[in-house]
């Protein structure tokens, strides 16, 4: 944290990567010592971690995987035991599979981790009734349609981008004057929609656009380009000072 004055907290697939612009985006950020780069993706940490190597983007303040269930701190990723906990009290990946094994045109799919189950699911219909099967349940659980591809995710009730960010700042005793959060996807809604200045890239979720405040900056530009773009509106008049390192969090 030493010399940070200032936080990105970005999603990776479709916002950082995947529209070209990644050497631009890297290099900039590498050259701005100032900032550092909180990741929140869905994502698993061995995957996420992989792609920043890849891309050679900065190492990570807080790297947040699975959708906002997992928590890692700093460049060696120290696991949160403390937020992985909190995820558990109500997640049961058997209940979920449970509520919906029967349901007609919904069909289990595998899982990429403990905290993810996925399903391919036929029609609206479908998606319709995995819902309510899950609520009829009683099972606490967060739902994630991907209308393109057909694929419904199950994932823990508290797995929200936006409530792990908070708690990601809150310990980086880091305001969100001084955060900028960029997405492009359903999943990065509540960042979108907090209190933060940040910017959707121009190859956001159209249904996106219709919920997002003026803090909210529209890119012209795809992908990192898009960040890229956003991070120098945001940044032209910003003198924030710098922040001290956060208790228990010191690198």
């Amino acid at each position: 944290m030493s010399g940070i004055r200032r936080v990105l907290a970005t999603d990776i697939d479709g916002t950082l990567v995947g529209f070209g612009g990644e050497n631009d985006l890297a290099d900039y950020l590498a050259r701005r010592s100032d900032i550092g780069v909180i990741y929140l993706t869905g994502r698993t940490r061995h995957n996420a971690e992989g792609l920043i190597h890849r891309h050679n983007l900065p190492g990570p303040v807080a790297l947040v995987t699975d959708t906002g269930a997992e928590v890692y701190w700093g460049r060696e990723l120290r696991a949160d035991d403390r937020w992985a906990f909190q995820q558990r009290k109500d997640w049961s990946p058997r209940r979920v599979q449970d509520a919906l094994t029967s349901v007609p045109g919904v069909s289990y799919a595998g899982r990429s981790s403990h905290w993810r189950l996925a399903y391919r699911v036929e029609s609206e219909d479908g998606l319709s009734s995995a819902r309510t099967h899950l609520i009829r349940a009683g099972v606490p659980a967060r739902t994630l349609w991907d209308p393109a591809d057909g694929r419904l995710d199950v994932i823990p009730r508290g797995a929200l981008k936006g409530r792990a960010l908070r708690y990601v700042l809150q310990n980086l005793r880091i305001t969100a004057h001084h955060c900028f959060v960029a997405g492009d996807a359903e999943n990065d809604s509540d960042m979108l929609q907090g209190r933060y200045q940040g910017v959707l890239v121009a190859n956001g979720s159209a249904e996106l656009t219709l919920h997002l405040s003026d803090r909210i900056y529209r890119a012209n530009y795809p992908g990192a380009q898009g960040v890229l773009e956003g991070l120098r509106r945001w940044l032209k008049d910003d003198a924030a000072r710098p922040l001290a390192s956060p208790p228990g969090f010191v690198s």
